[in-house]
């Protein structure tokens, strides 16, 4: 232990901590600085120059040590414990002020006020630890009993002190008290916390007969039964009810691999070490591998060393927190011990790759696994969110299962400073490997386990929309013609009112359904009597930030697409009788008619612009309410598409299934060939001939009815060769609330002209009528007949149709190639085409959405440009710069992950400081003890 007084332990242990401290820090200020006062912002340059100035005399100290190559004194050590302890009680009495309650926590990538004594702790311990080095010499003989009863002994005094003191203590107004309290309570811990390391390092050190003889009286208690002892206290499994199930006051040890590798690690460092060189080679390279196990929860408990004092006092087991200390004391003892012996044998450079070797096992195995997880998690979302039709896929669903434990056991749910379901360190770790830093969203695990394993875990609430009373009280528009390119720029400004009386805040919220051919690229909303233009964001960060404000009842602003061409709106909050003004601006080809909330707007007039003509670019064409009235009117032939529900339990009504089917085509009026897919977590589509009844039988009836997943199919293929014949889809399950469907399928509109309608064929032979594009799930009529008859038009001609559009007078977008990448020389800022060819490939990214995720940064990037809203983006109004700034951050956080990630539906901690603390420690150490392994 003496290699710590080399000060180049200092470039680890402070120098770079607290860099990082000051990296993360100063990222939280330049977020909320707007919204501190002079007075916080005082205290903010105060204590962070301070800071700097302190690092810089302790840089300034570790180069000079360094360069004459001497060794860190002990007055350094005085004078680092000090200061340190002195700026960190400091702090803690400004934290108020600092950091007051008005600044909303959310902003934030943490709780801050700890990270100061987080990253500064690691510098206390080694100062304290230099200081018991210094105090110890080798040449005197050290009682160790005597040191371990002076630490035992201040426990007792603090809990007489307590008992008997403290009671007739005269606190007085000004505080003086409660600070001498203070200074007492460090005091106490730093004597209790030196006596009992110099007490361990004394016994961990001793070299005599007697010593060695009776070692395992004081080894197998420390260096087993307490760290056992430990887990089960932590994990509730020895006091009822001291923590919930799947938390533990430290965190969530409870995994069976934390027992295993507790009693191995305590085998190993009882083991004699013995003097056969084999022996003690292989026994050197498990310790070392068992030594990231000691590491891990040295670093894990380090925070807490300092109420260790008080944990022994409040309840008997509080012993237990200093295991950690203790047996990372003695590990690094053995470790050095087997060391010296072997270097007599092998070279140094083999032993210490030996060491590193070792120490990473631990590591790269938990990296293995969670890249696995990785793996298994994206395939599923993949599968879900960016699936390729033409592939069939075979997810490992153990696998999956396992994954989803974690990532649920992962969701902060439970992460105080006292109470975690999280793994110190490792649960950043696995956020970081697997999810990007982000998340599955409750909605989205429960998809994925009722697609995988007809099961769901999360009860999830619909939003509470407080929209009762407020509504549109005046609407005005303007619309402006651009002769250049043909094309309309209107504003649509509104005046909302709030009628309700009874709510504190409410808010306004509605649907705008937008012509084809029609993209919003301009937003504004009026905040108290300044009028706030909107952000163009990334889409899942600014529904993010709008929650977190609306949380607060702040004045945010969003507009978003649904599906299709389906947007939300959104203003809040709304007080009593508050009228609020807002405004939209939409660009679009042709005249048209916007209807918000029954009020009709009409945009454009057809007296300025007399004809409207197509456009047509390399992959997507703009067809006009004009031109359409030219095209040629067809009637396609229509066949049925069953798609049968196979998922797990429904095979007892294979009978029923046939019988049904059967039935419905002895009466069917069509005698064109038909088709049938069998439909659970995947589906399987054949030809509806002799032997569909043999294919039924043999099916494997597992996981859920994902009914969505074969309706897209069904389009998907319809969309690969144009055709005169267009599919019915009839659903045949007992009942329609069994199947999964997330969303309708307005994005696919494109691909079924005719109608909106498929069916549900039920087993008693009932058939009811649903629409693709609203509450799919929701039947419309549930005894009816087929619709069949329905016309639509061939563009450009029924010869060679290139795309059947809806037989009626409205524009439409057409693909011409269904799967292209878009070219950025396309697109111009504030530019009709601009909003057609970004439809053009959003289209084909539901085509193919196996190249969404290749598409997704392009498309957003692009919305940028434009400056129009496409599906992946969002316009959103904030109040302040603060609000502003976090925005920007979440985004970039965003587009940093997998597409199909989700940001926390709860308030989010963007990055813990535990993870970067891990990362630096950890990487240190190797690099340290590579350059040189002496330890003591």
């Amino acid at each position: 232990m003496r290699n710590l007084l080399n000060p180049k332990w200092l470039l680890a242990i402070n120098t770079l901590p607290v860099v990082l401290l000051i990296l993360i820090v100063y990222s939280d200020f330049s977020i909320i600085k707007t919204l501190l006062s002079e007075e916080n912002l005082s205290l903010w340059k105060g204590f962070g120059l301070t800071l700097i100035i302190l690092t810089l005399l302790h840089l300034g100290y570790t180069i000079t040590c360094i360069v004459r190559k001497q060794n860190i004194s002990m007055y350094y050590a005085y004078i680092s414990l000090v200061v340190y302890i002195a700026y960190i009680y400091i702090y803690s009495l400004y934290t108020q002020d600092i950091l007051p309650w008005s600044i909303p926590r959310w902003m934030l990538s943490g709780d801050i006020l700890l990270y100061v004594g987080t990253f500064l702790m690691p510098t206390l311990a080694h100062s304290l630890f230099i200081i018991v080095i210094k105090l110890t010499s080798k040449d005197k003989d050290y009682k160790a009993w005597q040191n371990i009863l002076a630490a035992v002994s201040i426990p007792i005094i603090c809990y007489l002190f307590f008992q008997i003191i403290l009671p007739l203590w005269n606190f007085t107004t000004s505080g003086f008290g409660s600070h001498v309290m203070v200074v007492l309570s460090i005091v106490a811990v730093i004597l209790f916390l030196f006596f009992l390391i110099r007490g361990i390092y004394i016994l961990a050190t001793k070299k005599g007969k007697a010593w060695k003889k009776y070692q395992l009286l004081w080894k197998i208690p420390i260096a087993i039964l307490f760290p056992l002892l430990g887990l089960a206290v932590n994990s509730g499994f020895l006091i009822d009810h001291f923590s919930g199930t799947h938390t533990g006051i430290f965190g969530d040890f409870s995994h069976y691999w934390f027992y295993v590798l507790a009693l191995v690690n305590g085998i190993l460092i009882c083991l004699p070490s013995g003097s056969n060189t084999t022996q003690r080679l292989f026994l050197f390279i498990a310790r070392s591998i068992t030594f990231a196990y000691t590491l891990y929860f040295f670093i894990v408990f380090l925070p807490y060393l300092p109420l260790s004092v008080f944990a022994i006092i409040a309840i008997g087991v509080g012993f237990l927190m200093l295991t950690p200390l203790v047996l990372f004391v003695i590990h690094i003892q053995e470790l050095t011990s087997d060391y010296n012996f072997l270097k007599a044998h092998f070279s140094k450079a083999l032993l210490i790759t030996f060491a590193l070797l070792g120490f990473l096992v631990i590591p790269a195995c938990i990296t293995a696994s969670y890249t696995k997880d990785r793996v298994v998690l994206h395939e599923a979302l993949d599968y879900l969110y960016s699936p390729n039709y033409s592939e069939r896929y075979a997810i490992d669903k153990q696998s999956l299962q396992n994954t989803l434990n974690v990532v649920r056991h992962n969701k902060d749910r439970n992460d105080d400073f006292f109470s975690s379901s999280q793994k110190p360190y490792l649960s950043k770790f696995f956020n970081w490997i697997v999810l990007d830093n982000l998340t599955l969203s409750d909605g989205k695990i429960n998809t994925i386990e009722r697609v995988f394993f007809n099961t769901e875990s999360f009860g999830i609430m619909p939003e509470n929309i407080r929209n009762t009373d407020v509504s549109i009280t005046n609407v005005s528009s303007s619309s402006t013609y651009n002769t250049v390119d043909n094309t309309w720029t209107s504003w649509i400004d509104l005046e909302i009112t709030n009628a309700n009386t009874e709510r504190l805040f409410s808010e306004y919220a509605t649907t705008i359904d937008l012509p084809n051919g029609a993209w919003i690229n301009n937003y504004y909303l009026y905040v108290g009597d300044r009028k706030e233009m909107g952000i163009l964001a990334e889409k899942k960060s600014a529904m993010w930030v709008f929650s977190q404000i609306r949380g607060e009842n702040r004045d945010p602003g969003l507009l978003h697409y649904l599906t299709g061409n389906k947007v939300s709106f959104r203003v809040f909050p709304f007080s009593e009788s508050e009228v609020r003004k807002t405004g939209i601006e939409f660009i679009h080809k042709e005249p048209m008619v916007i209807d918000i909330d029954s009020h009709k707007v009409q945009l454009g007039d057809s007296l300025t612009q007399k004809s409207v003509t197509s456009v047509e670019q390399n992959d997507v064409a703009y067809i006009s309410s004009k031109t359409k009235e030219g095209l040629t009117t067809v009637k396609r032939q229509p066949y049925y598409h069953f798609i049968v529900d196979i998922s797990a339990e429904k095979q007892n009504l294979i009978d029923n299934y046939i019988s049904t089917l059967d039935l419905f085509l002895k009466n069917d009026a069509l005698k064109t060939p038909h088709k049938i897919s069998f439909a659970n977590t995947y589906t399987n589509t054949i030809d509806l001939d002799d032997d569909w009844k043999t294919a039924l039988k043999n099916q494997q009836f597992e996981g859920g009815f994902y009914l969505e997943r074969a309706i897209k199919t069904v389009f998907y293929n319809t969309q690969q060769q144009i055709s005169n014949t267009y599919p019915i889809i009839i659903a045949i399950t007992d009942t329609m609330n069994s199947s999964i469907i997330s969303k309708d399928f307005k994005d696919f509109k494109f691909a079924f002209p005719e109608n909106n309608l498929f069916y549900h064929l039920n087993t008693m032979s009932y058939l009811a009528s649903h629409d693709l594009t609203k509450n799919p799930k929701q039947w419309i009529d549930d005894d009816t007949t087929v619709r069949l008859n329905d016309s639509v038009l061939a563009w450009p001609n029924a010869n060679k149709t290139l795309a059947y559009l809806p037989n009626n007078t409205k524009p439409d977008v057409v693909l011409k190639t269904s799967n292209f990448q878009l070219d950025e020389a396309e697109i111009e800022p504030n530019k009709w085409t601009s909003g057609l060819v970004m439809e053009g490939q959003f289209r084909s990214n539901v085509l193919h959405p196996e190249h969404a995720e290749r598409d997704w940064h392009s498309l957003v990037k692009y919305s940028f440009m434009s400056q129009i809203m496409t599906p992946h983006t969002s316009y959103i109004v904030v109040e302040n710069e603060a609000q502003k700034a976090i925005l920007k951050k979440k985004q970039e956080a965003v587009l940093s992950g997998k597409k199909s990630l989700d940001l926390n539906e709860d308030t989010q901690r963007m990055s813990e400081p535990e993870f970067y603390v891990l990362l630096i420690l950890v990487g240190l150490f190797l690099v340290l003890k590579q350059k040189k392994f002496r330890w003591f």
